[in-house]
């Protein structure tokens, strides 16, 4: 099976873009048990069964294998249950706010769903509300503990974790603080506080199946959802749902997103070569119209252009948040030496363990230990690769960082 260009067409015919519907049909109608095996590996390791089962859609006419039907039907099922409870659960969190007059919004989840073909055909794991001053995010903590939400220790320093029973099911909140978390280049850290500290509540608001929800304007909704990409690229990797996200915003809302301000966040975070690599992938994998990102063409892309096939390897192959090799654990900083780049990734994950007592710094070092204790212990429950494999893996794709200029 001609694994990348079907997974590719499915992708584009999901998301309703434009693609060759005769070729796809003829190699759909050449696949055997093992090659639609192996078509449900990738759509798990990515989680993005409900798009690639929109796809197949498109081609009533070919016989799926009963099992391999039964998996995309199960599937789905699962994810329009999910989405109604993440539905229902995150509009509970905004009017809660909303009627403390806690100003807030919603961070991807339902609002990207509202963008896809069909809303139920995205994954949902957890609600993530933002609230952007420190003080009403204290005010925010207060009432949702008032209100039976259970804090979760050990989230990330960025946002805290509750969950909540609503029925039959626990539903996670992240509540953030801040739209990503702390970026180690100084400059880029600076200016993404400069740029989310100093916005003025006046939301966009996004319809999802009938109600309005409060999201952020269209520029810093985009930078945000690049913000999260870069998050999670420089730690284990990021897979085809996050650039699905990517396309069907652009799609829906580009229009919305004035350019010249976009490219002033790029150029000022040192982000161009990430944003114009993960764009361009979207074309040309992903069947996105290069006039919904018309801001692309103030980025010279010759620079960049060896690093899309670099970069599209690495996220298929990666999965969602890097499932996909045992070695994916970080990646190393431009210039960086080995035992920098595990001191940062050490305190990295000390700080998201241990949110409250890190705080405290004449603790860091028994705080270090303890990080390093649990990650070897886990390494060996999980199955994880051994030290050296994480080592090779985090330089190896240190080259897309240099590649992608990133912060550089």
């Amino acid at each position: 099976m001609q694994t990348g260009y079907i997974l590719d067409s499915l992708i584009t015919a999901g998301l309703g873009n434009r693609y060759d519907s005769r070729k796809t049909g003829g190699v759909l109608s050449g696949m055997n048990q093992e090659d639609w095996e192996e078509l449900w590996h990738y759509a798990d390791l990515h989680q993005i069964w409900g798009i690639v089962g929109e796809g197949l859609r498109h081609f009533p006419d070919i016989k799926i294998p009963e099992n391999a039907a039964e998996r995309f039907r199960q599937a789905e099922e699962n994810l329009a249950y999910q989405y109604y409870y993440m539905l229902s659960f995150t509009t509970y969190v905004t009017d809660l706010l909303a009627a403390e007059s806690i100003p807030c919004y919603v961070l991807k989840g339902i609002a990207l769903n509202a963008m896809y073909p069909r809303e139920e055909m995205r994954k949902l794991a957890d609600a993530d509300v933002y609230v952007p001053d420190r003080k009403d995010f204290e005010r925010a903590d207060r009432i949702l503990r008032q209100r039976g939400f259970m804090y979760e220790r050990g989230f990330a320093d960025f946002h805290s974790g509750y969950t909540k029973q609503i029925g039959e099911r626990s539903c996670l909140l992240e509540l953030h603080w801040r739209p990503c978390e702390e970026i180690s280049d100084r400059d880029a850290e600076r200016a993404v506080t400069e740029i989310y500290g100093g916005l003025p509540y006046a939301p966009d608001t996004c319809r999802v199946s009938g109600v309005m929800v409060p999201v952020l304007p269209p520029a810093e909704f985009a930078f945000q959802l690049l913000l999260h990409m870069l998050q999670h690229f420089v730690h284990e990797g990021f897979g085809l749902r996050l650039l699905c996200d990517w396309s069907v915003f652009w799609k829906e809302k580009g229009s919305g997103v004035p350019a010249e301000k976009f490219l002033s966040y790029l150029h000022r975070t040192g982000l161009e070569g990430f944003a114009w690599t993960v764009t361009q992938i979207c074309i040309d994998h992903m069947g996105l119209d290069k006039s919904y990102v018309e801001w692309l063409g103030g980025i010279d892309g010759r620079t960049y252009r060896e690093s899309t096939d670099m970069l599209y390897t690495d996220i298929i192959y990666g999965g969602e948040f890097g499932k996909g090799e045992k070695s994916r654990m970080m990646i190393f900083q431009n210039g960086s030496s080995v035992l920098v780049s595990c001191v940062r990734a050490v305190h990295h994950a000390m700080k998201f363990r241990f949110p409250r007592a890190c705080r405290w710094i004449p603790a860091w070092p028994f705080l270090w230990g303890m990080t390093i204790a649990v990650f070897l212990k886990n390494n060996r429950r999980l199955d994880r690769g051994e030290t050296g494999e994480i080592i090779k893996s985090a330089k190896k794709r240190e080259k897309l960082l240099k590649q992608m200029k990133i912060f550089g």
